[in-house]
């Protein structure tokens, strides 16, 4: 696989063919990194006497995820954001801490704040989440007082996009990358 990966990068500029630098350089040159951790430092492996790290399995799903939407951005002609969120919608992030059952997701500590609590189940779902399906989810009593305390700060902040009118809500980069570095990292699988 690595030598076909190194023919790619052989190939002869193209500069009419949309995404030529990705198809030949850059893909090709992530490929065998993704592979390695993937199959060498037990990421693709579950059971046996490999542990996986938390932050190499991060790195396989980003690189794929990264893979995936760049494909769909070149064979698809559309916008990166556009085929990024393509991407998003067919991986679930799954995690240890979110429990789901029935329609119902749980965040497994109950110690956390319910504005954390909104984020982690936020961050296990893709795409817009009803607000009224997110405040049994956090089990926030009084739901004027969840939009007041928890989603409109966290829409100012720009953790999260609250939509007002459409009573909905999802989490923005700036808060998948705050549950990444701030939250996860304290529940390791």
């Amino acid at each position: 696989m690595v030598e076909a990966c190194r023919q790619l990068e052989q190939r002869p500029a193209d500069s009419t063919r949309v995404g030529d630098r990705s198809l030949r350089i850059m893909i090709p040159r992530l490929l065998p990194v993704l592979y390695e951790v993937r199959s060498n430092r037990g990421v693709g492996h579950i059971g046996g006497d490999v542990d996986p790290s938390f932050q190499d399995a991060a790195a396989v799903y980003q690189m794929a995820s990264w893979v995936m939407a760049e494909l769909v951005r070149i064979f698809h002609q559309v916008s990166i954001g556009e085929a990024q969120e393509t991407v998003d919608t067919l991986v679930e992030r799954k995690h240890p801490i979110i429990w789901e059952a029935d329609g119902i997701r749980r965040v497994l500590d109950p110690s956390l704040s319910k504005a954390d609590q909104s984020l982690l189940l936020l961050y296990s779902v893709n795409g817009w989440v009803e607000e009224s399906e997110l405040t049994k989810w956090v089990e926030y009593r009084n739901p004027t007082q969840y939009r007041d305390r928890i989603l409109v700060p966290q829409h100012d902040s720009r953790i999260l996009e609250y939509d007002s009118k459409a009573r909905r809500v999802r989490l923005t980069p700036r808060g998948v990358a705050d549950v990444e570095l701030r939250l996860l990292p304290n529940y390791r699988p």
